[in-house]
């Protein structure tokens, strides 16, 4: 996917978006004032590559585009969104318009995501979405592998070449990933 310059929502995409989101009314607390600006604001941030600081007033406060960002991720929404992306066949070109910008919005927060997530991202996820090149991220099946390596070595601990210990120790390593590598880029 390329690189897209910030435009705001259109109509049709807007409502794509609210329908996958979850709904405002019957919840607790006081509801967003304007969703579709705040959605704005996050996809501003997500194509600009810059801080939230630096979002003009008119897509209002960084903290409440934000916070709501994070919530979406925190409660799968944002995950929902990108297994639609992933699976776009469904809508016609709407959905392929807004791919990239979900991506993004997806990678400012894989620091917030849980494992499961990023797992998935990882499967199915597009590549604009990774917080880094697959090789950096964590590796579920290595790290079986290495936990039942070490299992069976720690049987008979005295009797195992010089160095399997450390060499395990490096599989444990490689397979939890370079997180340190990770970009929001």
């Amino acid at each position: 996917m390329r690189p897209h310059p910030f435009r705001p929502l259109t109509d049709a995409e807007f409502a794509i978006l609210d329908r996958l989101l979850p709904a405002t009314e019957g919840r607790r607390g006081r509801p967003p004032r304007d969703r579709r600006r705040t959605l704005d604001a996050i996809f501003w941030v997500a194509c600009s590559k810059g801080p939230w600081k630096a979002l003009p007033a008119e897509f209002g406060k960084p903290d409440t585009a934000s916070r709501q960002l994070r919530r979406w991720a925190r409660s799968g929404h944002m995950d929902l969104l990108l297994g639609e992306v992933a699976n776009r066949d469904r809508y016609d070109n709407l959905l392929k318009q807004l791919a990239w910008r979900i991506c993004r919005a997806y990678r400012r927060i894989t620091k917030v995501i849980g494992i499961g997530s990023l797992m998935l991202l990882k499967r199915i996820g597009p590549y604009p979405a990774l917080p880094a090149e697959r090789r950096y991220l964590p590796d579920l099946n290595l790290s079986k592998t290495a936990r039942r390596l070490t299992l069976k070595a720690l049987e008979n601990p005295w009797a195992q070449a010089p160095g399997t210990f450390s060499t395990l120790a490096r599989l444990f390593a490689k397979a939890a990933g370079a997180r340190w590598r990770w970009r929001l880029k």
